[in-house]
């Protein structure tokens, strides 16, 4: 029948142009979401705080965005048949709807970033930026703890009346621990690092994270004389966190550390 075979070739035809219009779109998309993840590993949830501080969340959402809804909203509306005019809306009324979801999606995990990395009697603790907009911080409070966040820093005790008064009022009235607290916070640089797991006591009280530390420490050619590894604390979970002989963040992994305790803390509180 010759009209179907007609039909046949048409809906062939048209899946094809389709189906090249969905990976077109598809492949702007993936450019979108790795601008998206190389903002979060390299500046707001550098390793290891993607996992236990929502960045992987985060990622998950812009995913259904960028490498579902979109593409799949071309695929439906894409038509070679259609009007130039008509085709050039319907795309471009995705395009914004799409850049408008990304950029509403990316601002939101802006706002929940890692702010700071603080460390308190023998834990690091991730604190996201939500927590320091009751306290009213300036810029220039920022710039002295480091070049850029998320800030690696001690908790160190209250200096004055004052501050002791602000720590009790910052924990009556919004339930902050002094981890929580900025004007607490000096950089880790500036003090003596912390006393930390080394390999060989891991190796000795904790092989399988040991196993890990030892093969992150040979992925990433470091020394595991010049090593620490520490509990950090997020709101997701824990991790282990690495620095280095001069105190400098160098990354970490997945893993559950247990505290340091206290007097094993090498952190002046002063």
């Amino acid at each position: 029948n010759l009209p179907e075979t007609f039909t046949m070739i048409w809906n062939r035809a048209l899946l094809i142009a389709k189906l090249k219009a969905l990976s077109a779109h598809l492949s702007i998309s993936v450019v979108l979401v790795a601008i998206a993840l190389s903002l979060m590993l390299l500046h707001w949830f550098p390793a290891p705080l993607f996992s236990t501080d929502g960045g992987g969340i985060g990622l998950k959402l812009l995913l259904v965005v960028d490498l579902v809804l979109g593409p799949l909203l071309t695929f439906v509306v894409f038509n070679p048949t259609k009007a130039r005019r008509l085709m050039v809306l319907d795309l471009s009324v995705i395009a914004v709807l799409q850049l408008a979801a990304y950029g509403y999606g990316l601002w939101n995990i802006h706002s929940v970033r890692v702010q700071a990395v603080a460390f308190d009697e023998g834990v690091f603790y991730a604190v996201t930026a939500p927590l320091f907009k009751e306290q009213k911080i300036e810029a220039a409070d920022w710039e002295a703890l480091g070049p850029k966040a998320p800030y690696l820093v001690n908790v160190r005790e209250p200096a004055t009346g004052d501050e002791a008064a602000g720590v009790t009022a910052f924990g009556f009235t919004a339930g902050l621990e002094p981890y929580q607290l900025q004007f607490l916070y000096q950089p880790l640089a500036a003090v003596p690092r912390p006393e930390g797991w080394s390999l060989a006591t891991l190796q000795a009280a904790q092989p399988a994270i040991a196993d890990k530390a030892a093969r992150w420490l040979q992925k990433n050619a470091l020394s595991a004389d010049s090593t620490r590894f520490y509990r950090v604390e997020g709101y997701y979970g824990n991790a282990v966190l690495v620095l280095d002989a001069e105190g400098h963040w160098r990354g970490g992994f997945a893993g559950d550390l247990p505290k340091l305790k206290p007097s094993s803390s090498a952190s002046p509180k002063s």
